[in-house]
């Protein structure tokens, strides 16, 4: 199992955003996010409302799974 979601990930750069893999592993995940938010706003889809993990939130995540 995988901590972070690469398939889709891979499945929305190479799908939606055309990239190709040496542009999708040189990226960084702020690019991603970046790219994708361009994407929906160009295609007038609605940005998720989902809000980033508090500190928190990441501290436990880290203390779980290290």
């Amino acid at each position: 199992m995988d901590l972070l979601p690469w398939r889709q990930w891979q499945e929305i750069a190479y799908g939606a955003l055309r990239w190709t893999p040496d542009v999708f592993w040189r990226s960084t995940l702020s690019e991603l996010v970046i790219a994708i938010d361009g994407y929906c706003e160009a295609k007038g889809i609605e940005k998720s409302k989902a809000a980033a993990p508090s500190k928190d939130e990441i501290d436990a995540l880290l203390a779980k799974y290290g």
